[in-house]
C-alpha cells in the first residue's frame, strides 16, 4: 500500500500562465534515500530542485519517493521509509514504479528517474521523459532503442547526449544547483576534498597521490553502500591511513556543504566517461575550484582556468594544484549560477513538458 502525505500547498496558479496552463506532473524518484537526500545522493538532489521548483510555478506536481522525503509537491510515499540497505534491488525498484505507473491516467507527463520504470513506460498512452543519470552501456543503450515513441530522454550533458542511440529522441537539460542555499568562502582552505563513491573509476587513489605530490591534507567523504563498494573500499584501507588523510562515510549534507566551501581546491580525477558530476558544482558554487581529468562532461563543466583546471594526467593535476591560488572564488560562483542555474533548469523541464503534451494533444 502506497502512503500520502496531504497535499502541500502549491504556489499561485498565476505563477505558471507564462507557460500556458498549469500541468499535472509525476516525477518518480529512485526508493533509496529521501528527497532531497540527507547525505549521499545525486539523483535526489536533482529530484529535490526540480519538484519543488515545478511546485512554485503553480503546477500539480505529485512526488512518488521513500516516506522521510520533504517537498513542496504532493508527496506518495512508496515505501514508507528509504530503501537503502537493498540499494539496487530490481524486485524493490519494480514495485516502487508500479506505485507511479499504476495512476498513469491522471497526468498529463511522468517524469521517470529510475530505468526499471521504463519497462512501462513505452506501454502507456502518456508523454514520459527519463533522464539519464548515469553512463550510457551497451545493455542500456538497447533498452532506449526499444522504448516506445512517448519516451523523451533528457541528457544532463553533450558528452553523454553523443552516446545515446541514433534512434531516441532527447534534449539536453544539464543538472543545476540552488547557488542561493550554498554557503562559499572568499578566501581558499588549507585542504583539498575529494567526495564520490568507492568505485574505481572515481580516481580515489588518484586523489591520494595528487594530495601526496602537493604536501596537502585531504579530507575523502566517500559513499560506500552496495556490496562492491564495500569490498572496493577495503582494498583501499592501506592507501587512507596517512595522518594528512581524514576519510569520513557517512557525512551529512550540512557537513559536505562547509566541506566544500573550506576547502582550497576539490579534486575530480574521474575514470569513466563522467556522465555530469554534480560534485563539481556543487564545489564551485561554493567558491571552490576544481581540478578534473578530462574525461565525459568534465570540459563541459568546468571553466578551465576560471573555476578550476581540466588535466589529461596525474602529473598535471597535481601541478594545477598551486595555480589554484590565482583563480577568482567569486568566478566560480557565477560559473555555477549563469550555467548551472537551477530556476533555469526549471525551466527548460518546464517547457519540454508543454511541447510533449502540446504534441501528444495532435
Amino acid at each position: 500500500m502506497a502512503f500520502e502525505s496531504p497535499r502541500s500547498p502549491q504556489a499561485d496558479p498565476e505563477t505558471s500562465s507564462r507557460s500556458g496552463r498549469p500541468l499535472k506532473l509525476a516525477l518518480v524518484a529512485p526508493p533509496w534515500f529521501t528527497i532531497p537526500p540527507s547525505g549521499y545522493g545525486g539523483i535526489e538532489r536533482v529530484v529535490a530542485i526540480l519538484a519543488d521548483g515545478l511546485a512554485r510555478r503553480g503546477h500539480e506536481v505529485t512526488l512518488f519517493a521513500p516516506g522521510g522525503s520533504r517537498t513542496a509537491a504532493c508527496l506518495v510515499e512508496t515505501f514508507a521509509q528509504p530503501m537503502s540497505s537493498v540499494l539496487g534491488n530490481a524486485l524493490v525498484d519494480a514495485e516502487s514504479s508500479i506505485r507511479a505507473y499504476r495512476r498513469w491516467r491522471e497526468f498529463d507527463v511522468i517524469h521517470d528517474h529510475t530505468v526499471v520504470g521504463l519497462v512501462a513506460a513505452s506501454m502507456i498512452q502518456r508523454p514520459v521523459v527519463h533522464t539519464v543519470h548515469g553512463v550510457v552501456l551497451p545493455e542500456l543503450a538497447s533498452l532506449y532503442s526499444a522504448m516506445g515513441d512517448n519516451v523523451e530522454l533528457v541528457a544532463i550533458s553533450e558528452s553523454q547526449r553523443r552516446s545515446l542511440p541514433a534512434e531516441t529522441s532527447s534534449t539536453l537539460i544539464r543538472n543545476a544547483v540552488d547557488v542561493e542555499r550554498i554557503p562559499w568562502n572568499r578566501a581558499p582552505g588549507e585542504y583539498l576534498l575529494f567526495v564520490g563513491r568507492a568505485s574505481p573509476e572515481k580516481g580515489l587513489l588518484d586523489a591520494v597521490e595528487i594530495a601526496n605530490r602537493t604536501d596537502l591534507p585531504l579530507r575523502m567523504f566517500i559513499k560506500v553502500n552496495e556490496p562492491l563498494e564495500h569490498e572496493y573500499f577495503e582494498s583501499l584501507r592501506p592507501h587512507l591511513e596517512g595522518p594528512r588523510i581524514e576519510v569520513e562515510l557517512e557525512a551529512s549534507e550540512r557537513t559536505k556543504e562547509q566541506a566544500y566551501a573550506g576547502a582550497y581546491a576539490t579534486l575530480f580525477p574521474v575514470h569513466w566517461e563522467e556522465p555530469f558530476g554534480l560534485v563539481m558544482i556543487e564545489s564551485m558554487a561554493a567558491g571552490t575550484p576544481v581540478i578534473g581529468y578530462r574525461r565525459g562532461a568534465v570540459p563541459e563543466v568546468i571553466a578551465h582556468g576560471v573555476s578550476g583546471f581540466v588535466c589529461d594526467t596525474l602529473e598535471e593535476a597535481a601541478a594545477a594544484v598551486p595555480l589554484v591560488a590565482s583563480l577568482d572564488r567569486e568566478a566560480s560562483r557565477r560559473h555555477v549560477e549563469t550555467r548551472f542555474n537551477a530556476e533555469h533548469a526549471v525551466r527548460q523541464h518546464e517547457a519540454l513538458y508543454a511541447s510533449l503534451v502540446g504534441q501528444s494533444a495532435k
